[in-house]
Parts: C-alpha cells; structure tokens; sequence
C-alpha cells in the first residue's frame, strides 16, 4: 500500500522512511528497501530526487548520515498549542531549558529571549540555523539565536543533530545545531486562532496567524507569506498559590547532633512562613541591640520573632521579607513578526530564491524594587519623631557627622516602585540566492544574507541613587517647611557616601520620608526614579557558495558524494548604555559602552565515500569525511574535522559512529566587554553552621579549610551575615583563543520487517570539551582560595576581598560585616572543561487500531555524566553534576496520536527523574544536611483533542497543558536556570480554530 508521511504528501516508502523515520520519528534511521506497489485506488508512488539532511550538504538517496537526527514536525508542533517555538524545544530531551519565557528575566536584558542549549553545554555553544543557513544573534555582544523570533505556522520542520558539526557548519556548533526548515510552498489562505488561560491567577495567551500562498508566472515561481501575533500576560510569583507559602530551610528543632545526619535526622527542614527579617518595607533598624521595624504610620515596634530563627536574618513566624514574592514568574510577551519566501524557476537548472522576515518582540516584567542594607539617618532628620529621637539619643545614634553613629534602616522600597525592563526588539533577516545545477550531476549554492537586531531596553524606576538619598535627608528651612538639606547647604555632605551630594541632586529635590510603607511619596518617586535607557544593534553579514555532486564518480560500492564550497562571514555588535547607569549613578549595575566586531573566512568540503556493498553482513558500508579551514580576524586559522561511518546491516538493522572535533571562537562579548561591575551570591566557605551547601563542614578538607580561613583573620565559628548579592567586577579578555572539543557518537537504528511501523534507535554519545571560555565564579574563587594547600598567598585569594576589622563601607554606602566578602574580580579566561555522556533513545510505532491510525513516540535521553572543571590544569578536581535538579539522569517524551476521521487526538507526557536538590558532591558529604534532599520523579501530562468540520476548511481544537495541574517541587518555582525544567504556570487550557480556503 502507499505510504503517507506526516507532511501529508504521497510517496515512496523509501522517502517515508527517510522524511518519517530519519527527520521526525526514529532519530537518524532510514534505510529502506524498494518502493512498495501503490494501494488500490490510491496515487501511484513516484520515485524522489535525493534529500539533504542537517549534518551534511550532500544529497543522499538511500541512506541517511552517520550522525543521529531527531526532529519535530509541523503537525507535531500544532497539537502542543505552542504560541512561540522555544519553550516547545526545550522540552526535547537533548535541549536543556536554559533560557524559556519563564526563567529569562533573570539576567540583564534578556527577558524574553529564547535561547537553545543543546546538551547543557551553553546556548553559544549552539548553533541555530534557518533553511541550513546562519541567524543573526539576539542579544549583546553574542552570536546565539532568538528562536522566539521564529514563525511558528511556516515551520516544516525542525532537525536536532548534536555533536560536532562545526567541520559542516562552522563555529558554534560545538554541541550540535538546531536547523529550522521552512515551508517553501503553500497553497491557498489559512487563519489560525487560539486563546487560553491558566487555572491560577489572571494570565492568558492568544495567537493569531494569517498565512497564504500562490504561484505565479505559469508556475515558475511561488511565494509564501505569513503574519503572526500572539501576546501573553506578566504571571507574578503571588499570582500562584505555591507563591505565597514562603517557605524557608531552616535548622530543625529535633536533630541529634550526637547521630549521623540523614534524611531521617536531618540538620535542616523547611519551615514557613518566613523569610529575611533584615530588612522590611517600611524599614527596620538596630539599636541598643534590639531590631525595631516601622509600622505604615511611621510609628515604630520591636520586630517580632515568634518562630525559630537561622542566624541574624533569618526566621519563621516574625516580621519578614519574602524578597522574592514581587517578581514575576513570566513575563509580558508580544510578538509580530512577517515572513515571506520567494522561489522562482530561472530555467529548469537555475532557481532564484529568496528569504525575509521582519519580526518584533515586546517584553516586560516587574522585579524586585531598589533595596538598602541600610540607610543612614541623621539625627536632625526632619521626619524623626520624638519618640525615635529619644531612642536614637540613648543609644549614641546621633552624630551629624559619624556615619557608624547614625540610625541605620534597612529597606525593601516597595513604595518607591518596583523595578523591572522593558525590552523591544526588531530582527530583519534577508536572504537571496541561486540554486541548481551546472551540469547533470553538479549541483550549487549561492547566496547572501544579511540580518539585523535592534535592541532598545528600558530599565524602569531605575533609581538615580544621590537623589534618592538627597531626598530622604529632610530638614526644616527657616520658615519652618520640610525641605532638603540640599536646598539650603550646596556643600551638604551625603551620609551614605561620604561626599558632597552632586549637582543633579540640589535642583528640584523633593523631600519625602522612609518610616514606614507608604511614606515615599509619589512625586518624590517621579523624581529620583528615571526609566534608564540602553540601545542595542546586532548585525550579521554572510557571504557563502558550494557545490555539490552526489556521485562524484563510482566505486564498486556505489557513487562517492561530495560537497566542497566557502564563506565570509561577518559580526558587529554595539551597544550604548544609559550615561547615568554607565557613570554607577543608578540603582543598576555600572555598564559602560561596549562594541566589537570580527569576520571569519572559510574553506570547507566533505565526502561520503562507499566501501562495501551487497555482501553478506554488508548491506552497504560507507564513510563521511569533512573538514573546515577557517581564518578568523581576532584569533586567526582554525581547523575542524569529521568522521563517520554508516554501516547497514540488511533492511531491518543499521549501525552508525561519528567523531569530530569542533570549535567555537570566543564572542564580541567575551573578546571586547569593558570590565565593569557585576553582582553575584555567595556562598562563604570559611561559614560554619551546619546544613550549608559550602561551610567549613562540607569541605573536601575541613581542617585544611578551617586553617586557612584562620589565617584571612577569621574566627574558629565565624558566620556570615551579609545578606546580599556582592558586588565585583567581570568582562572581557581581547587575549582568549578558542575553544576545542571531541564529540563521538556511536548506536543502531532498526526497523524489523516483522513489526510494521516500528523503528527503534540507540546511540552514545560525548562531548568534551577544553579551554573552555567562561569567568570562574566568585563563590568558586573563594572557596578555592581556602582550600588551598599552600596557604592564601594564592591567586585566588587575592581575586577577594574581605571586609577589615570593624566592618567596612563601600562608595555606594553597603555595610558589610567584619570578614565578610565585599568584591571579587572574575575575568573570561579558556581554563575550564566540560563533559557530557549519555545515551539517546527513540522509538517510534505507527499503526491502525480501531479503524483509526495509531501513533506512539517516545524521545528519551539517559545522562552518563556531566563533569565542570573549573581549572582544566587539575584534572581531578571537577565537579559531577549528574542527578543534580538541572541534570536529571532521565529526560523522556512519551507522545500518543490517533486520528479517526474527522477527530484526531493527542496526549503528551513528559518525565523528568528524581534529582537532588543540592551539589551531588555536597550530599555525599552531608546527605542529611536539609530534608528533602530530593525531588521525586516528575510526568507532566498535556492533551489535545479536535475535529475537522467536514467540506468546510475549518479546524476547531480544544487543550489542555499540565493537565493534572502538577505543582513544581518544594519551594522552586521554575524561574530560575537551576529548576527551569519544571513548570511555573500550572494548569493552562485553550482553544483554537483553523480555516484554511
């Protein structure tokens, strides 16, 4: 009978097994037997011009290449519901959810975006493709792809190959490519709508397409058009009910110290409701040793601690902050985005095609406000009431000039406005090309591409933080009104700073008070408030040409493929940030200016080389070869390479390997960022409360650590109590060379006669890679300073530095405690490596049940390991990642169709394995250190269902994601890149229509 692939065209079975098989169900199978004879009734099957498969530029009849391909399809994709691609990609098992709508706020600038990190190996270490072709990048400074920018209805489909791919494609490609081939033909008009909604909280998502297409020039040419727009809604935090249990670690009140600890006895339990008591939103202060908080008069109270507490901070039923519990879990979307394909017949061997898309996105959160730890408060301070003043004079708070001997309120400033982005971006993309043949056998390739991103980012209540502490320093004039200091000194000194207050700060300053939420005023907060803005603009220039034959010329074994060509390819990237923000006058990050640019020449070629064929054992024996030369204008010549063999057994059974090595050339970003100021968390490794996931007790050496921590000057039972993310300092190197990596894979593909429908396939694969670039963490550069058998006359050591005797006060006016670390310096260097083992597994079964046809497939990927060394000089000291909560050892996809009729249903499960939730190397020191330790396993259950009204073009849908409205573990809320595989929204469900005339 005829074989109906899932694009919905009729063809051969041995084109079924190549489109079905190797691009959509069994990742990389495809070896078939001849065309079976048409059904009756049925179109006869006609014999297919050879295909090109992402991972190669030859075109192949018969056989597919050595490397593993898995694939979604159009249709796939439609019965998800997906609105936008990326979020839908990273639930395949071999992409990591590194950045998704809903975890992409946590970084500057990148709210919104969706990025693909094959393997976890980083998104630059990704290389996105269109139709086999470069993107340009979406964000500062970087070459990754914001796939959000995609069209989701001109998706044909989407090829994943991992590995090495460089010796193909280029740079980038160190963990493999993501290829999305787009719809070259279309016929007709079709409208799609959908809309949905969340069981929690006001949040919904809608989509509307509009795509056609037609031929023109008696058939010659044709063209594809497409218009998209879909929106979804900010989702905050308290939006969800698992938001507002604020729930904390915490020591428990029933451990014996005098058992082992484990999960049984373990040091610490969550507790709530609780949180950071530190610092509050009307302000807290100490005074005489006892904290006080501000109630919303501007009255004040002890803060109150009737729960257990966890050092100085921390603590469950009392006055608290959940620091977190304003954000946004997801943010504001929206996305336009125009699409167009051309292709015209110049003649039957020369075609002209061409490739425009016009896309913006819209993106906007709300995070945390501005903070303070603390403030300082002169005893003269207008707002003072009587009763504060009083408790200020008895306990030495009022000194003009002493900072240390003011009051010193910590703040949350909620009523100064919450702080967030609002991100625009607009990507043009263009490309023009021929296509066709030079002779009977030679076929080639030119053509020319250029894209564009423009990026403008507002940082909203950007606080200017001189007018802010300008405004709240409040005395009386001589006429007795609530005035600034600054309007009646010009030379005011700034408490917090300890310098003169500046100019911008003395014209139009607006008192206000901080005792109490609420006590900012909103004129003030319109004034020390400004939406800082910073610009953006990406390009991308390529030039490419290729050739191609796929018999070169015969052996006994069959024809030898090959594929040779070159390319020039340049990047710029430039972007301007805020002149205040850039000067460190903001509540952001001091981000100066930065631009760089680069551009590569390439040579490349490949062949596929037939060794044995029609002999017992030996169906057909094969070997690809590919190599890349490569010269690049900041690290100068690089050279790629590949090998594989693809071994067919007999119709049923296949056996394939690969091994490259790969390259990725350090970005602008990493190349030309300015050093600047950055933030990060730290964990103190010379802390000594037990339960921490680094303390002196969970080091490899306690005592060695312990020794050295003695000698930076701190006490045998020091705790930190510094309970913010410090500041330092992180950029670029101009002096970084590439980075290298081998990738091997090996497995089966089999498709047995006696299972019809059935295709199974098995693959290893590794990728390692060295000089990796990156920054080392600051928490890393620490801990590495003490333990250092040498001593802390060390490298490391001198990279941090901690806070003096009596504590120490940074320009920007932040307290921290005595020893406590207050800067770093982290700069990109190659010295880290990376591993990643694991096996793929797909099996896909077709079949007719019911008098409907069946479709069962399954994706899973089973993590070996995934080693970080953040010094590749010390082989033995990495770090296991696998098991840890973002490298589960299992991620698998179980997808079920049925189609009867007019009805089709679908339903989706997703697993994620039992992980833990702390450093792998951590729970084997301390397996006992907090309850529960562990995440149990995860299915997420989504589903489908819809029919198509008979003789009327219409396709109504109705779904459902998250069916059983699956809650994420304890106390994670998927907004962060650790936790990211789970979901943050909940139960979602919605409708849709399609009408095609």
């Amino acid at each position: 009978m005829a074989v109906r692939n899932t694009l919905g065209l009729q063809r051969s079975r041995l084109t079924a097994a190549l489109v079905s098989a190797m691009l959509i169900s069994v990742s990389g199978a495809g070896y078939a037997a001849d065309p079976a004879p048409a059904a009756e009734g049925s179109a006869a099957p006609t014999d297919i011009d050879a295909v090109t498969v992402t991972g190669s530029r030859i075109k192949r009849i018969g056989f597919v290449t050595p490397s593993p391909v898995v694939g979604i399809s159009s249709e796939e994709i439609r019965s998800t519901g997906a609105v936008t691609i990326a979020d839908l990609m990273t639930t395949l098992p071999q992409l990591s959810a590194t950045y998704t709508l809903g975890n992409s706020t946590r970084s500057i600038g990148t709210a919104g975006l969706g990025l693909l990190d094959l393997r976890g190996m980083g998104t630059a270490r990704t290389l996105v493709l269109v139709n086999g072709r470069r993107h340009v990048g979406g964000l500062s400074g970087s070459t990754a792809v914001d796939v959000n920018t995609i069209p989701v209805e001109l998706i044909e489909r989407v090829e994943v190959i991992t590995g090495g791919a460089s010796a193909v494609y280029g740079a980038d490609a160190v963990a493999g490519v993501v290829n999305f081939i787009m719809k070259k033909s279309f016929d007709g008009y079709e409208v799609r709508a959908q809309t949905g909604d969340a069981s929690e909280g006001d949040f919904s998502r809608s989509f509307v397409s509009v795509t056609g297409g037609n031929t023109f020039a008696e058939g010659r040419g044709s063209v594809v058009y497409s218009a998209e727009y879909s929106k979804q809604d900010n989702f905050g935090r308290n939006d969800r009910s698992i938001g507002r249990e604020f729930l904390l670690s915490m020591p428990n009140p029933n451990y014996n110290p005098n058992l082992p600890s484990s999960q049984s006895n373990p040091q610490r339990v969550f507790m709530g409701p609780g949180g950071n008591s530190s610092i509050s939103y009307g302000g807290t202060f100490n005074a005489g040793g006892v904290r006080y908080q501000f109630n919303e008069d501007g009255s004040f109270r002890r803060t109150r601690y009737d729960g257990p507490r966890d050092g100085a901070n921390t603590c469950v039923n009392c006055d608290f902050v959940d620091l977190n519990s304003v954000a946004d879990l997801q943010p504001g979307f929206d996305r336009y985005s125009v699409n167009t394909m051309v292709n015209f017949d110049i003649n039957e061997n020369h075609k002209f095609f061409f490739e425009g898309k016009y896309t913006k996105t819209e993106s906007e959160f709300l995070a945390q406000p501005s903070f303070d730890q603390p403030l300082r408060i002169r005893r003269d301070n207008a707002y003072l009431s009587p009763q504060l003043a009083a408790l200020m004079d008895a306990n030495g708070l009022n000194s003009l000039t002493d900072r240390n001997r003011m009051l010193q309120v910590s703040r949350f400033n909620v009523d100064a406005g919450r702080r967030g982005e609002n991100v625009e971006r607009e990507t043009q993309r263009y490309v023009v090309g021929l296509e066709g043949y030079l002779s009977e056998n030679w076929s080639y390739e030119v053509s020319a591409n250029y894209g564009k991103t423009e990026i403008d980012r507002l940082n909203l209540n950007n606080r200017i933080n001189d007018r802010w502490q300008a405004g709240m320093d409040v005395v009386r004039d001589g006429a007795g009104n609530l005035v600034c200091r600054t309007s009646i000194d010009p030379n005011a000194i700034n408490p917090n700073t300890g310098v003169r207050y500046l100019d911008l700060s003395r014209q139009g300053c607006v008192p206000f008070s901080i005792f109490g939420n609420g006590a900012v005023n909103p004129q003030a907060a319109d004034w020390f408030n400004y939406d800082a803005v910073n610009r953006t603009k990406l390009t991308q220039k390529v030039f490419s040409a290729s050739v191609a034959n796929s018999s070169l010329f015969e052996l006994p074994a069959g024809g030898v493929g090959f594929a040779a060509g070159v390319e020039w390819r340049k990047e710029t990237s430039e972007e301007n940030t805020d002149p205040l923000a850039a000067q460190g006058l903001t509540f952001l990050n001091a981000i100066p200016n930065r631009k760089g640019e680069y551009s590569v020449k390439e040579i490349f070629a490949e062949t596929t080389i037939p060794l044995l064929a029609d002999l017992p054992g030996v169906q057909r024996l094969s070997m690809d070869l590919a190599g890349r030369y490569s010269d690049y204008s900041t690290v100068g010549e690089t050279k790629t390479w590949n090998v594989g063999l693809d071994w067919a057994i007999n119709d049923s059974f296949r056996v394939r390997a690969s091994l490259a090595q790969a390259v990725r050339a350090p970005n602008i970003g990493e190349l030309f960022n300015p050093q600047t100021q950055n933030f990060a968390t730290i964990n103190d490794p010379c802390d000594t409360r037990p339960g921490r996931t680094n303390s002196v007790n969970t080091a490899a050496n306690p005592a060695l650590r312990a020794q050295n921590c003695a000698a930076l000057g701190l006490p045998a039972n020091y705790v930190d109590t510094y309970g913010g993310n410090r500041p330092g300092v992180s950029g670029g190197n101009p002096d970084l060379n590439v980075e290298e990596a081998r990738s091997f894979s090996y497995g089966f593909v089999w498709q047995p006669e006696f299972i019809e429908g059935f295709g199974l396939s098995v693959d290893y694969w590794r990728v390692n890679l060295k000089d990796a670039i990156g920054a080392v963490t600051a928490e890393t550069l620490a801990t590495r300073c003490v333990d250092s058998p040498g001593g802390i006359g060390n490298d490391f050591c001198a990279a941090i530095l901690r806070a003096p005797a009596g504590g120490y006060v940074d320009p920007q006016g932040r307290t921290f405690p005595a020893g406590s670390i207050y800067n770093w310096t982290a700069l990109n260097e190659n010295l880290a490596r990376s591993r990643r083992t694991g096996v793929d597994i797909e099996a896909d079964y077709r079949f007719e049940l019911f008098g409907g046809q069946t479709s069962l497939r399954f994706v899973g990927t089973r993590l070996i390991s995934s080693r970080e060394w953040a010094f590749q000089a010390f082989p033995n000291e990495y770090r296991e990642y696998l098991n840890y909560v973002s490298d589960p050892r299992w991620r698998a996809s179980l997808n079920a169709s049925y189609k009867l009729g007019q009805w089709r249903a679908s339903w989706d499960m997703r697993y994620i394995d039992g992980n833990l939730r702390v450093e792998p190397w951590s729970y084997q020191s301390n397996p006992g250190q907090v309850s529960p330790i562990r995440n149990g396993s995860y299915t997420y259950h989504n589903l489908q269902v819809g029919y198509k009204l008979p003789n009327t073009g219409l396709d109504l849908y109705v779904g459902a994601d998250n069916v059983f409205d699956k809650d994420p573990p304890l106390n994670y809320f998927g907004e962060s890149a650790i936790n990211s595989n789970y979901d943050n929204i909940g139960r979602y469900v919605y409708v849709g229509a399609t009408y095609k005339f």
